[in-house]
Order: C-alpha cells, then structure tokens, then sequence
C-alpha cells in the first residue's frame, strides 16, 4: 500500500511538472510524445514488494544489454568500458569518460563544458545516453553536465568514423552513457571542498522498477593560486526505469533534469565577460520494444536553455533554446551462409529548434546579474533560429568467422532535410552513404591483429546553416550553401588478451573534406564556411593488468595526435599528449586508489587557441565497507595543487585547485 501511494503521488508530481515544461516551450510532436510516455509509464504493471531483511552494500558492476553495434563491432576490435572506482564524488560526468586516453576536455570550463574524442569535437562527435542522442544548437557541442554523476554506472566508448550506426556528426566517434541499475536501496550524501559543493541521492529498486534522484549544489571554486572561477551550479534530477516481465514493451524509462544558475569557467571573468546560464532544463525518454522477429526503440528529448553575456561598460545579451528531438529504429537480424546479418531502419528528427535572442542597454540590468527586473527599454528582440529537421536512414551490417579470421562489413543510405521556418521558408536535403570493413586475425592464443577502414558523414548543423545573431564570441551568420563533411578513416590495431593482462595498441589515420569552420569575415561578425582539408592521425593505447587473487590492480594508458590542414596549419581542438596510469589496491574491506595523469605542453595551436604547460596531477582515493549497511569513500584530486587550464581554448580557465572529496552511502 505504501509503494503503491508513493509511485501514484510521485508520477502525478512528475507528470505535472513535466507538463509545466512541455506548456512553456511545446511543439505537436512534443505533446504527442508526452502523451505517449504518460500512458506507457501507467500501463506497465509495478510490483511493489521488497524484503526488509538487511543486505550487505555490495560492489558490482551494471552489465547492460549491449547495442548490436557493439557485438558486431567487437569482432573486429577491442570495445572499452569505463567505470567510477577511481571517483568519489565527481563534479561533472566528464569525470568518467577522461579516464579513456581518446577523451578531453574542451572548450571553457563549468558544467556546460564539452569533450573531443581523438581531436574532434563540437558537432564532429555524439554523445549517447542509453542509445538516446544528446543534441545541441551550441557551436561548443552537446554537454552532459545535465546528467548527475550518480546516475551513470559506465560508459562505452567508440572512437573513429562511425556514421554507419550513428548518422551525421559522428566523425570523430561516439561516447554511450550507463545508467546505473541499484540492487538495493540507498541513500547518499557527497561534499567536495573546493566548490563547497554538496549532494545528495536516493536509488532504489523495487521488483522490475529502479529510480535515481539526487540533488546537487555548489559555489564558484578556485584555481591552483585560489583565483577565483566562475563555476557555480545548482542541480536536481530524477531517473525512472521500469523493465516488465512479459509483453513486447522491454523496458521504459525518464530522465528529467533542471539545473540552474550555472557559470561559464571562462578567462573572460570577470573583467571582459561574465556568461552564465540561469536554467539548463532537460526532459528525455526511452521505450524499447521486442516482438517476434523485431526489436526497436522510441525515444524524445526536449531541452531549453538559457544563456546571459554581460560585457561591462557596454551591453547585455539574453538567449534561450528550445528543440524537442525524437526518434524511432526497428531491427531484426538473420543468418545467411554463416553471416550473421542485421537489418535496422531508423527515424529521426528534430523541431521547433528555436533561439530568441534580447539585448539590454548597460542600465537594463535582467535578474540574472542584479536580482531586479530591467529598469530600461530593451535595444531589440529578435529571433535568431527557426528551423526543424527530418532524417531516414537504412543501415545493414553482416560478420563471421573464418577459421582464425573475423570478418564485419556495414553501410548506411541516409537522407535528410533541412527547413528554416523563420520568414520565407526554405530547405536545404541531402543525401549520403557510408560504410566499414573490418577484419580480425588471430595470431596466437593471447594476440590478435586488426584493420578496420570506414567512412563518415556530418551535414552542416541547423545553426551552421540558418542561424544569423549573437554569440559570446560576436555576431554569427549562418551559410545555407555549405556542404557536407566528409571523412575516411583507417586504424590498425594490435591487441593481447590472457586471464591477468588485456591491452591494446591503436593506430589511426583521418582524413576530412570540405571541413567547416568559424571564420572572422570583418570586425566581430563570423560565418561558417567550408575550408578545403584537414587530416588527423596519432595513437593510443590501453593496458589493463589484475593480480590472480583480485588484490592488485592497474591500467596505463595514453595518446598521442595530431591534426592540420591542406596548407599545414594546425588544426583547432587537437588535444596534447596525455599519459595515465591507475593504481587500485583492495585490502579487507577498503579499496585504495590512485590516478597519476601527464599532459605534455602543446605549442602548435590554432586560431582562437593558446600554447599550453605540460603537467602532472596526483589523485589519490579510498572506498570503506564500513559495515553491511554504510561504505565510506574520500578523495584528493589535484593533490599537488597544479595550475594548469583545463583546455587549449584561449578563454578557457584554469582548472581547480586541490580538493578533498567525501562520500557516505547508507543501504536501507
């Protein structure tokens, strides 16, 4: 009686304040779905039985159901995987993914802050939570700052040209996010001393249901000579999976996530520009079906945010987005003469992707900055980006084995199109294919030697085409004549695998045509336009080792890349060289941990980047099984209290200073 209260108090809650999000920005298909997820959520069965008995805190780990991609893909090399052992507490889910040598930072710095993948980034990469795309209109990319640490059990990581199963933007690769399955109930508390940042959680399961809610705030934090940086931020989220026991519906879940009062870390603060984002606002969705001989997913997101640039002694600058995305993909697979064969049509698309845009006078101070509503008249209004999107696409991907040789092939048809609905409407189709080989050998019992060639496509974004206003940078205009990106990509690969030792060593070389950048064409006015080529090749390796007993651990990793284009010139966002290695050591009931991480000094930089130092961080960390029912965890991260900025970007900040991480989880 109990559960069965608190499921119907607590949907009726999230009902309505998803309803207040889907009313203040809502578009036909936003309202569809909304009304589709309602009904599915209260039709599926909820048991609400659980056992009072105490149960040990145990450590596992989530093994989800892995895409077919994955298996398909895992023929012919190695797939990773990323957990949080060696994290306690982690500010922002980047955390989890920098622990792969393929990852950085980029950009400037706060919880909106994006990653690279191998050197690409911005719209070159995607980003996944559970199979559903993380989206953005900002040139910085998508970030998944919005998505609270604790949610998040794992990550997968797939760099190189992967357009065949991902579509447009996936250049560069594409990083997948875990959510985490509790076993038990539990309840956590976090601080983290630099930002005097705090956080609470409540997880659960009960029968075929499991929830996440957490809370998180934190004030602006300091740099290595406690300077001050702008990354303050304010939290709450809320995850709901339920997965039945019978029928075609497998599993659905929700995430909804608001965040507020967010600083941009940026080396503007705060003498040039001060850019926060006072609501960060997210809304997303997934059912996955099986029946017979098919399998599929639908999914949506609906995001706004909101952006503030104050430059004093001159202007304000207002903006918020809004997009609502969704999707639908059918699969079913077949064996043909020993190939395993799988067939997946997808839909997806994107509308009422809008950007409305105010500028304020000097003396027209908006809340965000003085807490008082504007005591002038706006200078103008306007409405920077009206546009939606449409996208088909047929994908086909077949492997086997032959003898001590793996095979897997794939391509994908793909069309889509492009309207501005702002003013006289226009629109903009294309139509492109990609495709992969691979082939894997089995040297020895332990090695395995492999080649892997693929193709990919990006078409220019919304923004890149149609958007025409301000930015934090300046002025902006869209290009509606720019042509797609195209990209070839070749990677060797050479691994070894035994009960105590995995590992592999990755070669890689791109190549990119009609590559779109951002370029100044007078004072303060940018447009995207297409430049001729850009290559970038490098290498990466990974190397995990375990002792027989389970007691030691360690990991070493690293990445060295490279990037330019047709006349020489360095490429943006190319990332330095990094080296890592991992200690873990479990004792009794307490596992000890370090990470150890080298960034080599990077001097060759592009337009809009800055020369960087090379560096050492030392972290170092604790999990305690205190009992059956309390674990106790404590970290110190930049233990050395190294000054350092947190990218190449020239307004990027530098990076916090030391600070003591602490965690408590109590099993109800």
């Amino acid at each position: 009686m109990f559960f069965s209260t608190f499921f119907s108090l607590f949907f009726t809650g999230l009902t309505i304040h998803a309803f207040k999000f889907s009313t203040s920005y809502s578009s036909p298909l936003s309202s569809y779905f909304f009304g589709l997820g309602f009904i599915l959520l209260i039709a599926s069965p909820l048991g609400y039985a659980q056992s009072n008995e105490p149960q040990t805190l145990e450590r596992y780990t989530v093994t989800a159901v892995r895409p077919y991609y994955d298996e398909t893909l895992s023929n012919i090399f190695p797939q990773y995987e990323f957990d949080k052992r060696s994290l306690v507490t982690p500010l922002h889910t980047n955390d989890v993914l920098l622990q792969s040598p393929s990852i950085s930072l980029n950009g400037q710095g706060g919880q909106i802050q994006s990653i690279s993948i191998r050197g690409y980034s911005r719209w070159r990469i995607q980003t996944l939570l559970d199979g559903v795309p993380i989206v953005s209109d900002r040139r910085a990319g998508s970030s998944i700052g919005f998505i609270p640490p604790s949610f998040v059990s794992s990550v997968s990581v797939l760099p190189g040209a992967a357009s065949t199963y991902f579509g447009s933007g996936a250049l560069g690769g594409a990083v997948n996010l875990h959510m985490d399955a509790p076993q038990h109930s539990y309840v956590q508390g976090g601080y983290s001393s630099n930002q005097q940042m705090k956080t609470v959680s409540y997880a659960g399961n009960v029968e075929n249901t499991d929830w996440n809610i957490a809370h998180r705030n934190a004030n602006n934090g300091s740099d290595g000579k406690e300077n001050s940086l702008f990354d303050q931020f304010e939290q709450t989220a809320f995850y709901l999976r339920h997965s039945p026991s019978s029928g075609i519906v497998k599993e659905a879940w929700t995430l909804y996530s608001d965040n507020n009062d967010i600083g941009k870390s940026s080396s503007d603060y705060p003498e040039n520009r001060i850019t926060a984002y006072p609501d960060n606002r997210h809304w997303l969705g997934k059912l996955a079906f099986a029946g017979g001989d098919f399998s599929g997913n639908v999914w949506w997101h609906q995001s706004r945010l909101e952006t503030s640039v104050l430059r004093p002694s001159s202007r304000i600058n207002n903006s918020e987005n809004n997009a609502f995305d969704y999707g639908f993909d059918v699969k079913s697979d077949m064996a043909w003469q020993r190939w395993l064969v799988n067939f997946q049509l997808q839909v997806s698309g994107r509308e009422g992707v809008v950007a409305d845009e105010r500028e304020f006078g000097l003396t027209a101070l908006p809340f965000a900055f003085n807490g008082g509503s504007p005591i002038a008249k706006l200078a103008y209004e306007v409405r920077t980006l009206d546009a939606s999107e449409i996208n088909i696409a047929g994908i086909f991907d077949a492997s086997r084995q032959y003898t001590k040789t793996s095979f897997a092939v794939g391509s994908r048809i793909d069309w889509q199109r492009q309207s501005d609905d702002a003013g006289v409407k226009s629109s903009v189709t294309a139509k492109n294919i990609s495709a992969y080989a691979g082939a894997n050998y089995q040297l020895s019992a332990y090695w395995n030697a492999s080649l892997y060639f693929s193709s990919a496509f990006r078409n220019p974004t919304l923004t890149e085409r149609f958007f025409a206003g301000e930015t934090p940078r300046g002025t902006v205009l869209g290009n509606m004549s720019l042509d797609t990106e195209q990209a070839l990509n070749t990677q060797a690969t050479l691994a070894y695998r035994s009960e105590q030792l995995q590992g592999s060593v990755e070669l890689f070389y791109q190549q990119i045509d009609n590559y779109i950048e951002r370029l100044t064409v007078s004072e303060e006015i940018l447009q995207y336009v297409n430049l001729d080529t850009a290559t970038i090749k490098g290498a990466s390796y990974q190397l995990n080792w375990q002792s027989k007993d389970a007691r030691f651990d360690a990991r070493i990793s690293g990445a060295w890349i490279a990037g330019e284009d047709n006349l020489g010139n360095t490429v943006a966002d190319i990332p330095p060289h990094n080296q890592r290695v991992d200690i873990g050591l479990n004792w009794s009931d307490v596992r000890f941990f370090t990470v150890l991480a080298y960034r080599a000094s990077k001097t060759d930089v592009a337009n809009g980047e800055r020369a960087l130092d090379s560096v050492f961080t030392v972290d170092f960390g604790a999990h305690w099984q205190v009992s059956e029912r309390v674990q106790l965890q404590a970290s110190w991260t930049n233990l050395t209290n190294q000054q350092y900025f947190t990218s190449a970007d020239d307004r990027a900040a530098f990076a916090q200073g030391d600070s003591l991480q602490l965690a408590i989880t109590y099993l109800l």
